[in-house]
């Protein structure tokens, strides 16, 4: 069956905007897709096409605030936890999304974070690290591999513009295994998402305040995680997220895709697709 997706434009608790699309059935359990640093929603388009997800579950995805679409603020203040959190809520209801099952690609995943904070009860009831940054803080220091660290002060040039034009593009470069055999379109309209993002915004973003304690205490609470990485990433140590976050997450699944990339829902769609619907049925079926 064919679907078209509906997209909204809100508006957060501060005023700023919030881009947001979803598309399937209403009726299927509720997945967000929250998508990585300078990226967009855009980056899920293959995901957003896939009918195997299609048939089994609805999609919400959005442009995290400062990518995108959605508000940049210009300020500190404009990052601030609760904020994060209060877009989250905004799309749920937007979108009348129930329970949803959250996947953060890379940086999406802080999100949770903010998440579990400020909203109670907390409405995640299933939680997917795809590639994952647990959350903002030291932690970044033992996940990220040298590559993504070494990319993080280019990233972040104010004053530099041939460095931060050429950080960009190779960070994008960096979530492929092989870049140079990604379709061009889909590799140039990375980059140009990226581009929109100015290096102060990018700051902002990297190094906001986050608490994981209520996080941890989902966790150990019972929250479900599914661990989904590629053992070829170039950013993120997939086995490192493991040993971080297993002494808090009783209920945790890994999958590791031999030779995946950064980008393991793109270059590895199918074996992303099925570890991710698995998870769905059993998360469903443990919390109907």
């Amino acid at each position: 069956m064919p679907y078209t997706p509906v997209i909204k434009h809100l508006r957060s608790s501060d005023g700023h905007a919030i881009y947001a699309e979803a598309i399937g059935n209403l009726k299927n359990p509720h997945v967000i897709l929250a998508h990585g640093l300078t990226l967009t929603a855009a980056a899920f388009n293959n995901l957003f096409e896939d009918q195997r997800l299609l048939e089994k579950v609805y999609l919400v995805r959005y442009d995290l605030r400062g990518h995108g679409r959605s508000g940049m603020p210009s300020n500190p203040e404009g990052y601030a936890s609760s904020l994060f959190a209060d877009d989250y809520a905004e799309v749920l209801r937007a979108f009348d999304v129930k329970n949803p099952i959250h996947v953060g690609w890379s940086y999406g995943c802080t999100v949770a974070a903010d998440v579990c904070t400020h909203i109670t009860p907390n409405p995640i009831r299933g939680l997917v690290y795809l590639a994952a940054l647990p959350y903002i803080g030291p932690i970044m220091g033992r996940v990220g591999t040298p590559t993504v660290l070494g990319f993080l002060p280019g990233l972040m040039n104010e004053t530099d513009v041939a460095l931060s034009c050429r950080t960009k593009v190779e960070f994008a470069e960096s979530v492929f295994t092989h870049p140079e055999r990604v379709d061009f379109d889909l590799k140039a309209s990375w980059i140009g998402q990226g581009a929109l993002q100015p290096p102060s915004v990018t700051k902002l973003i990297a190094t906001r305040a986050q608490d994981p304690q209520k996080l941890l205490e989902a966790g150990q609470n019972g929250l479900p995680m599914l661990v989904l990485n590629g053992t070829a990433d170039k950013q993120v140590q997939g086995d490192v997220v493991v040993q971080e976050m297993k002494p808090y997450f009783k209920d945790m699944d890994v999958v590791m895709v031999e030779g995946g990339s950064h980008a393991l829902f793109y270059e590895y769609q199918k074996e992303t697709v099925d570890a991710l619907l698995k998870f769905v049925e059993r998360v469903v079926a443990k919390n109907p």
